[in-house]
């Protein structure tokens, strides 16, 4: 596995859901639940390196899923208009079949992955 990352992030919390922060943030309650739910989030990790994508699931038991960047034939990126004015977004990465190998909610930054795998797959080009 690389070293060198091209792109490293854990999913969004603020951005993703800015005002469900704010509402928790004012209550006792919700200083547990933004502890709870910040742990949940840093135990997601999506990296990609130059020939690498690896989506790391879990903070005891780990899941990895690790697939080939020149293999990825798709890129599907799903946002509101909350999620597009914050800049994060739901992210699916495609293969072979018609489901996506890798998926994952509120990433910041989904237009760089993005170009990262269209970079290393002409396929994935706008057409003109």
């Amino acid at each position: 596995m690389s070293d060198t990352w091209l792109y490293d992030e854990h999913p969004a919390m603020f951005r993703a859901h800015p005002f469900l922060f704010l509402l928790l943030l004012v209550s006792v309650v919700g200083i547990v639940a933004i502890a709870i739910w910040w742990v949940l989030h840093k135990g997601e990790r999506l990296a990609l390196s130059e020939r690498d994508v690896l989506l790391e699931r879990g903070l005891l038991a780990k899941q990895r899923t690790e697939i080939a960047l020149s293999s990825i034939r798709s890129v599907r990126i799903t946002q509101s208009l909350g999620q597009r004015l914050f800049g994060v977004g739901h992210v699916e990465l495609f293969s072979a079949g018609d489901m996506a190998e890798i998926a994952i909610k509120n990433m910041p930054r989904p237009d760089r992955i993005r170009a990262i795998a269209a970079a290393r797959n002409v396929d994935l080009l706008p057409q003109r």
